[in-house]
């Protein structure tokens, strides 16, 4: 099923799009790993040039609630250009980041100059949207194993890197990482990782984990 909701095709045209076209549009700015990116600016489209970061929801008191990683090809600040309001989202990067920022005025030339753009936004926005329904699903209906490996299934498929036909999440990840993206305690993604591990469904090196078996990870969700 996840397959099919994450076109490879249609992922590649998306971040192609927004690399080539748009992001000479905007301005440039650089960050520093673990820098929180703040934008002086109420409506704008940011794209990922360079670098990967992680979108969040937070609270007053420290607590974070992970819910895209972004790579090069990837946007935020859409829903807010398109919707309004603000839904007051931190990004944070997770390792050096470029991003392109462009203006809401910038935004809309486009998108009367060049309809089809509409498309690469709606995608990004449904995209987005099926990853948020397919974590709340997790979170409401599946056991803790079952949560890990829909999670890093989903994860292969949105990086689409395969080397000697095992899935490399390419996104460097901590097991604190992925327990806020999860929304699971660190000691319990500790546990279900080593499980996977110890019967060769993955393998981690560096923070970056391969899966082995992808139909054995599968076969657990």
């Amino acid at each position: 099923m996840y397959k099919e909701l994450f076109d490879e095709k249609k992922q590649n045209e998306m971040q192609r799009f927004f690399l080539d076209v748009v992001s000479p549009l905007g301005n440039f700015y650089t960050y520093n790993k673990n820098q929180i990116i703040n934008i002086d600016m109420e409506y704008f489209v940011a794209i990922i040039t360079k670098g990967r970061l992680k979108h969040c929801l937070c609270n007053d008191n420290g607590g974070e609630k992970v819910l895209y990683f972004l790579k090069p090809g990837e946007i935020f600040g859409e829903t807010d250009y398109f919707a309004g309001g603000n839904l007051n989202l931190t990004a944070i990067s997770i390792e050096t980041t470029t991003i392109s920022v462009i203006p809401m005025e910038i935004i809309d030339k486009l998108l009367c100059d060049e309809p089809l753009a509409y498309s690469y936004f709606i995608h990004s926005i449904t995209r987005k949207y099926r990853i948020s329904i397919f974590q709340l699903s997790d979170l409401l209906f599946n056991s803790s194993k079952s949560k890990v490996a829909s999670t890093l299934y989903r994860l292969s498929l949105q990086d689409i890197t395969i080397e000697n036909g095992k899935y490399i999440i390419t996104t460097p990840m901590t097991h604190e990482d992925l327990s806020l993206l999860i929304g699971c305690s660190r000691v319990t993604v500790t546990r279900v990782l080593k499980s996977l591990r110890v019967d060769g469904v993955i393998s981690i090196n560096k923070r970056k984990i391969t899966i082995n078996d992808i139909d054995k990870l599968k076969s657990l969700i």
